[in-house]
């Protein structure tokens, strides 16, 4: 029996989820917290909307726009630890690009082209593939805009749709943000072409209802309206630029090359096709184009809505060609006779019951980037007084040993706020009057890089002494 091409781009994209997990668990350590949270609501009953997780900001507002991700996070990690959030992350990840090769099938009438360009995407956006609630948006990205593409073109849709979506997404994770984005250029394209008297009104009536009840919702939170503050904060340039997701794309990278080629593609699509180009599409990819190129971590968001307008550009650039009319026509019947969900939910259900028989997880935090021996180690010996921490440890701090120690920060930067993470750096890099900073905390005791700079001035100090040293962290805590 052979497979259908949705099967083939399940199970690639599933594989390569998989293949990646111990690279992706070796980037940062936002999971350790997701974690926590998830177990700490599962366990207490309730969503916290005030930090529980650090002696910097105690029981500061802290917006729970990721709790119910959260749940499912931790939900699979007891389940089959890390490797079943590898396993739910290749699973969500699969199935976004599954529907998007689909719809692109489905739109652009073209399953080579719809093919070639998924690949493409696949690599592109696979540079921001971690184990964390953002991959939510992945998956809802792609079908809320299908939706509104629906009633772009006049087909039947139910509007209650966009409000349940979109009541789940916000939720989920903050990323519901560029849903609302994603309206605003469907209904921006609406009205320009009303105005040019290629649009009825009851397009514009249906998307503007599905606009106004899906804002309506997203107050429908354990914090109400404040996910909404959590995520337009977010704007301090000094953060944003100590964050390499968050930071512009190196173009010229191997990592970005296919996204380079897809956004140049994009663009010589518009210019062959403008005098047809939907102008919801075009503000819909410019929007997405110009913000990867603002923060690299919006790559993924930008290829997946692009998946299917992309194809249908490409589609009408060969519309005329007999030779590509003939290949198409080949193609078009390839694994028609095979079952949509047989093959995907047999690799996944495979993978589960591997996990399952194996002694031990498969998938871990990786030692050379983590302190995963000193966590051994403070359990043995726990610390007292006010921890200052590496900022991209925070979450695997948590995860190992919270309540019993509070962090100085985690790698939610966003909520810290750039005071604390200015006071950070210079405490880290042991700049200026760091040692100010240190008594302006009450620190105790320290877990850093071991060849850190402040690392390095403190084991000169009388009045620190090291406590615990391996190859990647050491522990220093103030001389008794």
């Amino acid at each position: 029996m052979i497979p259908k091409l949705t099967d083939i781009v399940f199970v690639v994209v599933f594989i390569l989820v998989l293949a990646s997990g111990s690279q992706m668990l070796g980037i940062d350590s936002d999971l350790g917290r997701h974690l926590t949270l998830g177990n700490y609501i599962l366990e207490q009953h309730t969503v916290p909307t005030r930090d529980i997780f650090s002696h910097t900001l105690p029981n500061h507002h802290r917006p729970p726009y990721e709790w119910l991700a959260q749940i499912f996070f931790a939900l699979v990690n007891r389940l089959l630890g890390l490797d079943g959030v590898i396993l739910f992350t290749a699973t969500v990840i699969a199935i976004t690009f599954t529907l998007a090769f689909q719809y692109a099938s489905q739109r652009s009438q073209s399953p080579i082209i719809a093919l070639v360009v998924t690949l493409l995407s696949i690599g592109a956006s696979s540079l921001h593939w971690l184990p964390r609630p953002h991959i939510i948006t992945f998956l809802l990205l792609g079908i809320w805009v299908e939706h509104l593409e629906k009633i772009r073109i006049g087909k039947p849709v139910k509007l209650i749709i966009f409000s349940m979506i979109m009541l789940f997404w916000v939720n989920m994770h903050g990323g519901f943000i560029f849903g609302i984005l994603a309206w605003c250029a469907y209904f921006a394209g609406w009205l320009w072409d009303k105005y040019r008297g290629k649009a009825t009104n009851q397009t514009g009536g249906q998307l503007l209802v599905a606009g106004i009840t899906s804002l309506v919702v997203t107050v429908i939170t354990p914090d109400l309206w404040r996910n909404w503050e959590a995520v337009l904060n977010n704007r301090s340039a000094f953060i944003l630029s100590r964050t390499v997701e968050t930071m512009p794309p190196n173009l010229l990278s191997s990592s970005a090359l296919p996204f380079t080629f897809l956004l140049v593609l994009t663009v010589s699509l518009f210019a062959l096709n403008y005098k047809t180009l939907s102008a919801s599409h075009f503000l819909l990819l410019a929007g997405f184009g110009a913000m990867s190129l603002l923060m690299a971590r919006n790559i993924p968001l930008f290829v997946i809505i692009g998946i299917p307008i992309i194809s249908m550009l490409i589609k009408a650039s060969f519309i005329n060609s007999k030779t590509w009319g003939n290949i198409e026509e080949r193609f078009a019947g390839f694994g028609k006779q095979a079952q949509w969900s047989i093959i995907p939910t047999l690799a996944i259900f495979l993978a589960g019951f591997y996990f399952v028989k194996q002694q031990q997880t498969i998938f871990q935090f990786n030692p050379q980037v983590f302190p995963v021996q000193a966590m051994d180690w403070l359990d043995a010996n726990p610390q007292s007084g006010n921890m200052f921490n590496e900022f991209n440890w925070g979450g695997y701090i948590l995860y190992q040993t919270w309540p019993k120690q509070k962090v100085f920060l985690d790698s939610q930067s966003d909520f810290y706020g750039e005071a604390l993470m200015r006071d950070y750096e210079q405490i880290i890099s042991a700049r200026g009057d760091w040692e100010s900073q240190l008594e302006k905390y009450k620190i105790d005791w320290l877990i850093i890089p071991v060849n850190s700079s402040l690392g390095i001035r403190l084991s000169e100090n009388q009045n620190w002494e090291t406590t615990y040293k391996d190859g990647t962290s050491v522990i220093i805590r103030r001389a008794r």
